[in-house]
């Protein structure tokens, strides 16, 4: 991973620490293939995670976006048929 992206744009929410920063540019460095270096962009409009901007795409792990994904999911398993267990035979 020799070439470093260094216009990449992080928005998270705090609170956040150096340590932080450095495992998300590590986690997507061995996603991407290449390392990443974040222009770092503190948003309290985020109640938790962040948003990441890389060459045009939009990776958003905001706690909004992941509990839209936990509510489709029930809202789908509440819609599902329910299941009849087998009974067995006396």
């Amino acid at each position: 991973m020799s070439t470093v992206r260094k216009n990449p744009i992080l928005r998270i929410a705090p609170p956040y620490d150096d340590a932080l920063i450095r495992r998300i540019e590590k986690g997507f460095a061995d996603r991407l293939g290449y390392g990443v270096q974040f222009d770092v962009r503190e948003d309290p409009a985020l109640l938790c995670g962040f948003i990441a901007y890389i060459r045009g795409t939009v990776y958003d792990a905001s706690g909004k976006t992941q509990l839209a994904g936990v509510s489709a999911y029930l809202v789908e398993a509440m819609n599902a048929p329910a299941r009849v267990p087998e009974q067995e035979e006396i």
